[in-house]
């Protein structure tokens, strides 16, 4: 089969399911359209019988009300009409007249169980009693479903369920509205049976059926006079295309060995031109594919591109290819930053035990040495320790080391618990973490100048609940939660180590002083046992005197 037979064979059968295709889409969309039409006429109608059916139960509402403004003495419980007050009996059979549409009436009811009748229009023998109609394949009695509705909805709604329609012995879909009568704990309810609407609704269904067929019947006596037209045109201009096609046919040859083709002028402006164009602009995309993918290779992954079209799958399969690198790549940058950090933690809490353990029984140098690595393995500029004195009538903080832009600062300064920010976290045992630093805070001091911190943190030094003291840090960045996580572990063992700082340098002073009154013990002991000696010597010297002393008397 030649090309002059092919053009216009194969051309035809794409017009034809073209046309078979727009023919299904057009019916498809005029059956969904007038579907979304008769469903809209469906729901216009629900629409307007609610709108009558709330009318109706407000006018009998209304009823109720001006009897009620009219009686003298309000009813007792009672279900009876017979034992109202006039004004509401009457009331009540004025509601049992009003009739509208194809078998509606109003009836009412009490509120709660055991939702006894008051009054039934259609069925006065069910006036006074208790009755039970359970709602089609379910347990719930009706009469429950309206309390229900009305506590969920607030006083007033509508419930939709099956119901014998007066003078037939079948269930028909009914619409109900009902509203609370507060005054009486009434509900008042009224409905209409809906199946006339489906009927029309069947009914113009069936009309859409009728003209979809008719329609279809018209597209296919159409679709064949167009294609025979189509034939008999394509095959007469078939020599004149066959030239375009075969420049077609080399190029795409040519790609399908994997060869990208020069773009070709197009001296042709129909549809063949056309063909010729969009492939001159596949052989662009082409060329700008293979340009991306070697930027990809030399690992350019900011290489610019853009899709021939948004359903361009190979253009959008390399920019997914180029994303899922560049998130690849974030990912494992992440990853080696997050295990950086993990590692300088897991050595600055080593850091941390060696410094604790050298430094135990100088307190000043063990609060510089802890607070200016802190400051440095933060990447913090300023920072302080305050510890706890509690030996005064009052506690306070008191300043043990202090450190700014890796200089030590020797400051003298005392909080008492519970005053500004440091005393704040004291009393409270919590963090504080700012970044809305007041203007009057702080400022943090170099040789270039001074700056305001953008971010403080105070984080207490406890130890089995024990308060020890405070670390206050400074930063002209906001801290990440990795640093203030970091920080606030060290806190406890920094906590423990001053803690037994403090209890050895106690320890220490004690011991000192205990050995001092040892000393002073001792000497005095031993300036005693020299008196006494003395002492004895003394009467000893006395007493021979006074025995020398008789024996010259004798």
């Amino acid at each position: 089969m030649n090309i002059r037979t092919k053009i216009p064979l194969y051309t035809s059968i794409i017009v034809f399911v073209s046309i078979a295709a727009i023919t299904v889409f057009a019916i498809l969309e005029y059956r969904l359209r007038t579907i979304e039409s008769i469903e809209n006429f469906k729901k216009e109608q629900i629409d307007i019988i609610k709108k009558q059916l709330e009318d109706n139960v407000n006018s009998a509402c209304n009823i109720l009300e001006k009897a009620m403004s009219q009686c003298d003495n309000l009813p007792h419980h009672t279900v009876k009409i017979s034992e109202f007050p006039p004004e509401l009996k009457s009331a009540v059979r004025s509601i049992e007249q009003i009739y509208f549409g194809d078998a509606g009436y109003i009836w009412i009811n009490e509120l709660r169980p055991p939702y006894t009748v008051i009054m039934h229009a259609t069925k006065p023998e069910m006036n006074g009693t208790v009755q039970f109609f359970y709602i089609q394949d379910t347990k719930q009695n009706v009469y429950e479903a309206f309390e229900d509705v009305i506590n969920k909805s607030g006083d007033a709604g509508f419930l939709q369920y099956d119901y014998y329609k007066p003078g037939t012995n079948q269930k028909i879909p009914k619409l109900s509205y009902i509203r609370l009568f507060k005054p009486l704990n009434w509900v008042v309810g009224t409905g209409v049976y809906i199946d006339y609407v489906d009927a029309v609704v069947a009914k113009k269904r069936l009309a859409l059926k009728e003209q979809t067929w008719k329609l279809i019947f018209i597209i296919i006596v159409f679709s064949l006079v167009l294609l025979s037209a189509a034939f008999a045109g394509l095959f007469y201009f078939g020599k004149t295309i066959s030239d375009s096609v075969n420049k077609v046919k080399q190029k795409l040859f040519d790609m399908s060995k994997g060869h990208i083709p020069n773009i070709e002028a197009i001296d042709r402006t129909d549809e063949l031109g056309n063909m010729l164009n969009s492939l001159n602009e596949l052989i662009t995309g082409m060329n700008q594919y293979s340009h991306f993918a070697l930027q990809i290779g030399a690992g350019n992954l900011n290489a610019e591109f853009k899709p021939l079209s948004a359903d361009d799958k190979l253009g959008n399969s390399l920019l997914d290819m180029r994303n899922s690198i560049q998130k690849a790549t974030e990912e494992e940058e992440r990853r080696r930053i997050e295990n950086e950090k993990i590692s300088k933690a897991n050595e600055s809490y080593a850091l941390f035990a060696d410094i604790v353990r050298k430094e135990s029984d100088n307190i000043a140098d063990l609060s510089y040495n802890i607070i200016n690595n802190i400051v440095e393995m933060s990447g913090l500029i300023q920072g302080g320790i305050f510890l706890l004195n509690y030996e005064t009538e009052k506690p306070y903080l008191e300043l043990t080391a202090s450190v700014a832009y890796e200089r030590r600062k020797f400051k003298e300064k005392k909080i008492f618990v519970g005053d500004g920010l440091i005393g704040a976290c004291a009393y409270e045992k919590k963090k504080v973490y700012m970044t809305d630093i007041p203007d009057n805070y702080a400022e943090i001091r170099s040789g270039l100048g001074t700056a305001s911190p953008k971010s403080i943190l105070i984080v207490p030094l406890l130890t089995e609940d024990h308060l020890v003291g405070v670390i206050e840090l400074a930063a002209l960045k906001e801290m990440d939660d990795f640093t203030i996580q970091f920080i606030e572990k060290v806190s406890e063992i920094i906590a423990a180590s001053l803690f037994t700082a403090k209890i050895n340098a106690k320890t220490a002073f004690l011991q000192s002083n205990y050995d001092n009154l040892q000393i002073k013990y001792k000497k005095l002991s031993d300036t005693l046992l020299e008196n006494d000696k003395e002492i004895k010597n003394y009467k000893r010297i006395i007493n021979d005197l006074k025995r020398n002393k008789s024996i010259l008397s004798a």
